[in-house]
């Protein structure tokens, strides 16, 4: 069949078929050019300035690999691949930023997933059509082909609409975790290999991603339980799983999680939250047509043009890298529970106690007269001052995040299908593997004035002698 190679300098090449040709070439797919993998972890890795274009073929080839191993089927393997490629489309600018400030605020609950599967509906068929009719007569042909590989002799319109359809489907597989859908982005799923390798390779800390990919897809393997697909994973690679998820744990605590990156994210939510009246953004969400207009560029560019002198002020801060400043980190692990209930009240009680902490400071009259008005507006607006940042939380190897997803170990020497909990019971070993949840909880000011609050010593230490700092 006739095919396409693109050169990546993390799978060496990547090929594209016909379909996969035609859905790349439209505007759903070539936006992801204009959007940021990393968005605030660029400002700390210059070299990690990759965009979700290149993921998405990356998340598209390593699944291609997974579906090869585990199917015969040629039509479930394209249909798997294409689910790969388009598995990112929904995303606004900044990526999970948008979906932290402005799905949330106007009420998109599954964000990009749900404007994914819009477009994916809504848009995709009419566009391929349109990319279709441009290309030559040899190029139509090969679609052709592949069109009747992977869903039959059907006209060009029906089976447009019927792969945007069965795309869809794949990803609905998350509410019964399906194999299709594990195979995309499931615990061990393409998405998450191909970001893991990525973004290591461009934020230049390849030593964090130490993985063998291959071995685990090869040892990949569909099963049957209570007469439903399952995907399971041979016994003999989790160590080799084990590598991978710590590699997950390594890129977030050092690249996706590092002070600054995190800086550079909130001072996003803060633009992205400015831009929802300024660019009067809930209008253009309900029009794809103009949620295809909106990347990373163009909403800083229609701020500097529309923003107030305040708003203007805080993306040239950006642009120029005059980043928010962490003054205090702490990280929380509580075992039965989820530390996320904790981390918001105690960021709040550390601005309380820095806060006291002035206050004392300058009731005691041991206060120089230039530092005075500073610690007076801190203590006085300290709404203007202060920043909280709870990042997601971190985990290394958490046996719920397999079974919630409906993928298990295989022991064929037993012929027996066990949970990753089960296997770590009958191999306490591998105990060491599961770890705690870890919240991080941090206070940021949006004005450099650590000097200050260093110098008088407000800032509440840790009160443990020995702590892991992050």
């Amino acid at each position: 069949m006739f095919k396409k190679v693109s050169r990546d300098p993390v799978h060496s090449e990547i090929y594209l078929y016909p379909l996969e040709i035609l859905a790349t070439d439209t505007k759903v797919v070539q936006r992801l050019r204009f959007l940021s993998q990393l968005a605030g972890a660029t400002v700390v890795y210059p070299g990690a300035t990759h965009t979700r274009f290149a993921h998405s073929l990356g998340t598209m080839h390593v699944a291609g690999l997974y579906a090869r191993n585990l199917f015969k089927e040629s039509d479930r393997i394209r249909i798997v691949r294409l689910a790969a490629l388009l598995h990112d489309v929904g995303h606004g600018p900044f990526s999970h930023q948008f979906d932290d400030v402005v799905f949330k605020r106007y009420g998109y609950e599954d964000g990009h997933d749900e404007f994914r599967n819009r477009l994916i509906t809504e848009k995709l068929p009419e566009e391929m059509m349109r990319v279709f009719n441009s290309y030559n007569e040899r190029l139509k042909r090969a679609v052709i082909e592949d069109i009747r590989e992977s869903v039959g002799e059907v006209s060009l319109e029906d089976a447009f609409q019927e792969i945007a359809k069965r795309v869809v489907e794949v990803y609905r597989g998350e509410e019964t975790g399906s194999v299709d859908f594990n195979i995309i982005q499931g615990p061990l799923g393409a998405d998450r290999l191909d970001f893991l390798l990525r973004d290591s390779y461009y934020s230049g800390v390849g030593h964090f991603a130490p993985m063998n990919v291959d071995r685990v897809l090869r040892n990949s393997l569909v099963k049957k339980a209570d007469g439903k697909e399952i995907l399971c994973y041979h016994v003999k690679v989790v160590d080799n799983i084990y590598s991978i998820l710590f590699s997950r744990f390594m890129m977030y605590k050092n690249v996706y999680f590092h002070k600054t990156s995190r800086a550079a994210d909130l001072m996003i939510q803060e633009i992205l939250s400015r831009a929802c009246e300024i660019l009067d953004l809930e209008e253009r969400l309900k029009d794809l047509d103009e949620f295809l207009e909106l990347t990373d560029y163009s909403i800083l560019r229609e701020l500097e043009l529309k923003g107030d002198s305040e708003t203007k002020k805080l993306v040239e801060r950006f642009k120029n890298r005059d980043l928010w400043k962490m003054i205090v980190e702490r990280p929380f692990s509580a075992e039965g529970f989820d530390p996320s209930e904790l981390s918001l009240s105690a960021a709040r009680n550390l601005i309380d106690k820095i806060v006291e902490n002035i206050d004392r400071v300058l009731s005691s009259g041991n206060v120089e007269d230039s530092d005075r008005s500073i610690l007076e507006e801190i203590r006085d607006y300290g709404e203007r001052f202060f920043r909280i940042d709870t990042p997601y939380k971190l985990t290394i190897f958490h046996p719920d995040e397999f079974l919630q997803n409906n993928v298990f170990l295989y022991d064929p020497k037993h012929d027996e299908i066990l949970t990753v909990d089960e296997y770590v019971k009958k191999y306490p070993a591998y105990r060491l593997m599961v770890s705690n949840m870890i919240q991080i909880v941090r206070v940021y000011v949006t004005e450099d004035v650590r000097e200050v609050l260093f110098k008088y010593g407000v800032i509440p230490e840790d009160g443990r002698r020995v702590i892991t700092r992050w």
